[in-house]
């Protein structure tokens, strides 16, 4: 039984281990969103990450069989090992200067059973708690998809234009429609699912500039590839984003948007003009455009106030996977029931056309960002998913009120 003082001392010693594994398991936690957060501020800027996939990280999930584990960290144990799957994808693929190589595509290819496997082993563990259409679960698809469409976007960087594509080889060609389809589905998820919608709105800023690099890319994949997707059902969609964006709010990526799809339309109004040409270069001064949007003088508060509306089908809950190869030509009907339609307010930035304006008034050739006529070139080994988002310079200063 033991005496008064054994018992104390061995109630101290139980206080103190539990004090020494909260300790633990809170380093640990800690340890692990800040290899996750500097690996996604790497794919954002494209600077190399510093903290590697080594034994700090080894064996992660047996944090799930702690007692004081809770419930978001199965969502994070399962998106680091996402990332470490990533970084190892990256590191095969890298230097990303320079012709992309033929085992660059077998890489690509086992990654995506890589992707597959993590998905499902990670969805089977989810749901056991949530349904098909919750955050979470859709959330590891995105995460998946978003993966595969990131790295097989660094095996085209050396598509430029329509030309680039009458050169490439079948497994390119192959890899370019394959991530239309990714795309495509990656997008339809956040646009059209009611909890995905509701948990953009207290994303972090990585989970919007991923879905607009998404739609982005897709954008530039289309005019590339028109005959291999559905143009209109793809401006619809980067459209319903948009709005998304400004409703979260996050101005940056709507106007990116908002921008490009401006650009689309009046190319497609006017099909007989010259396409612009793309800068093959990651930088240039856009200093004469950003003036030129800054000093021009935006409309009265009455018109900046008008919002027209538009009409397209209300968001739903949508089954978290979609069948393998169901987007022949990038063309689905997710859900074939009828939709009840709503009158939603489409936000329209006054500055955009003042931006648009500047850009095509400026001497030289359009940035990357803004042209859907270039799949980033190296502009997107340099600068990461920041290639194809709007630079902070374009974007008004907010009046602070204190």
């Amino acid at each position: 039984m033991g005496t008064p003082l054994e018992w104390r001392w061995s109630f101290v010693r139980l206080i103190a281990d539990a004090v020494d594994d909260r300790n633990l398991v809170i380093a640990s936690r800690t340890w692990f969103c800040l290899y996750l957060f500097e690996h996604q501020l790497s794919y954002g800027t494209g600077r190399p990450a510093v903290l590697k996939d080594d034994e700090s990280i080894k064996d992660c999930r047996y944090l799930l069989n702690h007692p004081l584990v809770i419930e978001d960290d199965m969502r994070l144990v399962s998106t680091v090992e996402l990332i470490a799957i990533r970084e190892r994808v990256h590191n095969a693929m890298a230097p990303f200067e320079g012709p992309v190589k033929p085992d660059h595509f077998e890489e690509l290819k086992r990654a995506d059973v890589d992707f597959k496997k993590w998905y499902e082993t990670w969805d089977e563990a989810f749901s056991r708690k949530y349904e098909n259409a919750a955050f979470y679960r859709q959330s590891l698809q995105v995460q998946q998809l978003h993966a595969e469409l990131f790295h097989n976007a660094t095996a085209l960087r050396g598509i430029i234009g329509p030309d680039d594509v009458q050169k490439m080889p079948p497994a390119q060609r192959e890899l370019a429609i394959r991530s239309i389809e990714i795309a495509h589905r990656g997008l339809d998820i956040t646009v059209n699912s009611a909890s995905y919608r509701k948990g953009m709105t207290y994303a972090v800023h990585y989970t919007h500039a991923t879905a607009t690099f998404t739609a982005s890319f897709l954008l530039r994949l289309a005019r590339l590839f028109p005959n291999d997707c559905d143009m209109d059902e793809i401006r619809s969609q980067v459209e319903r984003l948009a709005n998304l964006m400004a409703e979260i709010p996050g101005k940056r990526y709507a106007l990116t948007l908002q921008l490009m799809l401006k650009k689309s339309k009046k190319r497609k109004s006017n099909s007989t003009s010259r396409s612009p040409k793309v800068s093959r270069e990651p930088q240039r001064s856009l200093s004469m455009a950003v003036d030129h949007a800054h000093s021009s003088h935006p409309p009265s508060a009455t018109t900046s106030q008008h919002r027209t509306t538009e009409s397209f089908p209300a968001p739903y809950d949508m089954p978290y996977a979609l069948p393998e190869g169901s987007l022949h030509n990038a063309h689905v009907v997710v859900n074939p029931m009828p939709q009840p339609y709503l009158h939603l307010p489409h936000p329209n930035f006054p500055e955009t056309e003042h931006i648009l304006r500047g850009l095509e008034q400026s001497p030289g050739e359009l940035p990357v960002w803004i042209s859907d006529q270039s799949l980033g070139g190296q502009s997107f080994s340099q600068h990461g998913m920041d290639a194809f988002i709007i630079p902070t310079e374009f974007i008004p200063t907010t009046p602070q009120i204190w």
